[in-house]
């Protein structure tokens, strides 16, 4: 009996760890759309909040085998920001 609730606990530490994931995944793109607009609107803008968000993600991928996501540079929100312009002409 103890094995199965041991399993069943590491199965409920996986599903909160997954809800977890995904909601700093909608953090996380939330905070980069920010960047984004701001750099569009000519701002400076942060990317520490991203890489924050990016930390604990990949923090959470390393413990539970998730895909792990890179830091991000201005340089990179940059060239995104390019990219799309071209992609929307």
């Amino acid at each position: 009996m103890s094995v199965h609730l041991a399993i069943s606990k590491q199965v409920q530490n996986h599903i909160n760890g997954q809800g977890e994931y995904k909601r700093l995944e909608i953090l996380r793109e939330a905070s980069i759309d920010r960047a984004l607009a701001d750099l569009n609107k000519g701002k400076d803008f942060s990317i520490s909040e991203i890489n924050s968000i990016t930390n604990e993600m990949n923090g959470l991928a390393k413990k539970f085998g998730f895909p792990t996501r890179k830091t991000v540079t201005k340089e990179m929100v940059a060239e995104y920001a390019e990219r799309a312009l071209k992609n929307n002409d």
